[in-house]
């Protein structure tokens, strides 16, 4: 009866779709395209939304907020924020939940948004699949540029921290559902818990900052589906330290569950005193972060300027790598290398063209901490023009302890186990690179050379090591 009664509705409809059709008279080419696609949203059966199950209007308030929170919470908790916010005050997440957060359903090729509209939400692909396309005339790209957006993946997170305006349009490619998180109403809910609105404001802050950022050749253009450089722990690592302290908290609780106080005991006094920034990931991973910003400068010959070594009154160390440091609570990446050239690096300051910032992200266990470290280093690209100089002291002097090149190769020889023939070649090379001799403190400084980018790999080995540790002693 059911069934019957379902298939005089549809054909009732049909019906006066047909005639709305011809009373228009809308082509038959579109006439046709647009029955076939009714009929075969018609014939689809819906998912079941929270509103069509009359039976969950008799339970009470609270039962019903802890029972949508449960249902949205393992997709929302994919966002670190989210997580963290849960993790404060799970109480305030279940009104969070109730009152801005819903799940949409979208039907093959429905449009989520388009570009040039306001956006109001932000949304995270549950299930299905979307394409999201860019084209010149509503975004900064040469061609059209389309994506495909797989499950997991957040769309417009952009609208919960700043006034966005959407620059693509995201269409479902199949059948999706969607977790949508409304702006203006997140907002109101969040001011209710003093904690989690100070580390919202903060966040907001950061990213609002990146979004003002985020252009050639500092960053790639923005667009609904990335920020350039505001994932979670770039974020985090550059919010106030205050609030790096409130979220380590948070995350070293969570350790002592899993791991018993004690054996946390020393990474909460390095969280409390600011020496370590530790956070919970989206998928529940507990990490210490550093982050590190590194100069990667070439010459158009391709040699490429390395920090070789730190020298004091008594002696020189090798050190084979880009000069950098690690980036301070609000800096952009931007910002820190502004830092570099101002207090390590003056003589290249004014002198490179910037070509972009790229970044590397490594983790290794930290045997002290008992934890994964993940380092992010951001990598500044640039490039010295033809014939600009360097002002800076110059390590040229000929050692007098080596009398000739031979000499020189014996000694290097007696502490590796390269091939003579080896040797013989990298000692040719380093013997026309120029080292720069850049003081930092009181007979103390960093040693810098134009190294050939060819030669980095087998300094940069043990034997490499020594080589340069020799090179450099002499």
């Amino acid at each position: 009866m059911d069934y019957q009664m379902m298939q005089k509705d549809m054909t009732l409809k049909l019906r006066m779709l047909r005639q709305y059709l011809r009373e228009n008279e809308v082509p038959a080419g579109i006439a046709v395209l647009v029955q076939r696609q009714v009929e075969q949203r018609l014939q689809e059966r819906e998912r079941l939304d929270e509103n069509d199950v009359v039976a969950l209007s008799v339970l009470s308030a609270a039962l019903r907020s802890q029972l949508r929170f449960e249902i949205q919470r393992p997709d929302l908790s994919r966002h670190p924020v989210f997580r963290l916010w849960i993790g404060m005050d799970t109480k305030l997440m279940h009104r969070t939940c109730m009152k801005a957060v819903s799940f949409l359903y979208l039907r093959p090729r429905d449009d989520l948004f388009a570009p040039g509209a306001t956006a109001q939400s932000a949304y995270a692909l549950v299930k299905g699949c979307l394409s999201y396309a860019q084209s010149p005339d509503s975004s900064p790209v040469s061609d059209e540029v389309c994506t495909a957006v797989e499950p997991g993946k957040w769309l417009c997170e952009a609208a919960l921290w700043v006034e966005w305006t959407h620059v693509g349009r995201a269409e479902s490619t199949m059948a999706c559902q969607m977790l949508e998180i409304g702006a203006s109403s997140l907002s109101q809910c969040l001011q209710q818990d003093f904690i989690i609105k100070e580390v919202a404001v903060e966040y907001c802050r950061q990213f609002h900052k990146r979004v003002r950022a985020a252009y050639p050749p500092h960053a790639p253009w923005p667009t609904d589906l990335e920020i350039p450089f505001t994932d979670y722990c770039n974020l985090v690592v550059s919010m106030s330290k205050q609030v790096q302290v409130a979220i380590g908290r948070d995350a070293v609780n969570q350790l002592s569950m899993q791991r018993g106080a004690r054996a946390i005991e020393q990474l909460r006094q390095e969280v409390d005193s600011s020496k370590s920034i530790v956070v919970v990931t989206g998928t529940g991973a507990i990490i210490r972060v550093v982050s590190l910003v590194v100069l990667r400068a070439t010459q158009p010959s391709g040699h490429v300027f390395m920090q070789v070594g730190k020298y004091d009154g008594s002696s020189v160390k090798s050190a084979l790598q880009l000069p950098g440091v690690k980036q301070e609570a609000d800096e952009l990446v931007s910002e820190t290398l502004e830092r570099i050239f101002a207090t390590k690096l003056t003589m290249l300051e004014g002198k490179l063209e910037f070509l972009g910032i790229t970044q590397e992200d490594q983790e290794k266990e930290s045997k002290e901490f008992g934890v994964q470290t993940r380092y992010l280093r951001s990598i500044c690209a640039a490039r010295l023009p033809a014939g600009k100089k360097l002002d800076a002291h110059v390590c040229t002097e000929k050692p007098k302890e080596v009398e000739s090149e031979a000499v020189f190769c014996e000694e290097v020889m007696r502490q590796s186990t390269s091939s003579g023939a080896l040797m013989h070649h990298l000692l040719r090379a380093l013997k026309e690179i120029i080292v720069y001799a850049v003081p930092s403190g009181d007979r103390s400084g960093n040693l810098y050379a134009w190294v050939p980018a060819d030669r980095l790999g087998i300094l940069g080995s043990s034997n490499g090591e020594k080589i340069l540790r020799t090179w450099l002693s002499n």
